[in-house]
């Protein structure tokens, strides 16, 4: 009797495991996407001088919504925002997406680029919150992040971007979380 009841209890374990693992990586993975954003946003920003940003609900909301149009336009609205279409490998492979064109970021000179913008709104150092949301768009996903205060502001010689934009401070350029 004894010995039944562990192998029931065994069978319950297995059949709970069974059923998380039978949860596709894409749908466990939109559970924890707040946490997930926000923690490799930070790691980012922590490499670059930048202090944490807070989740913002609000800007989540924007984002969602703007998200669902599926869209390859921004918004216009008032926000910073970065925006992305692709694959669902993990939530933070959408965060390396932006953080990754810091290999092509021209740190000494600061200045605007299109290959560097994701990045450069990422680390922004005014920025203090973030809200990001998604939506499933045909075959793909389309990830939207709006940030206050806006980065990639431009003027008087790219001042902003210098005093904005921080060296990396730790870590190797072509590092990526994998939290």
């Amino acid at each position: 009797m004894f010995i039944n009841a562990i192998t029931k209890v065994a069978i319950l374990v297995l059949a709970a495991v069974g059923v998380i693992s039978a949860v596709p990586l894409e749908v466990r993975d939109h559970e924890d996407f707040e946490y997930k954003m926000l923690q490799a946003s930070n790691w980012y920003r922590s490499q670059h001088g930048a202090n944490a940003l807070s989740w913002d609900q609000g800007l989540a909301d924007y984002a969602a919504n703007h998200a669902s149009y599926c869209t390859r336009n921004h918004s216009g609205g008032p926000y910073g925002e970065n925006m992305v279409f692709g694959d669902w490998s993990s939530t933070a492979g959408w965060v390396n997406s932006f953080g990754h064109e810091r290999v092509q970021f021209d740190f000494e000179n600061g200045g605007t680029d299109p290959a560097t913008g994701h990045f450069t709104q990422l680390v922004w150092k005014a920025t203090s919150a973030m809200g990001c949301g998604w939506a499933k768009c045909g075959d793909t996903y389309h990830v939207i992040c709006e940030y206050q205060n806006r980065g990639n502001v431009v003027g008087e010689s790219n001042r902003y971007f210098r005093e904005n934009v921080g060296f990396q401070t730790w870590g190797s350029i072509d590092d990526q979380f994998d939290g």
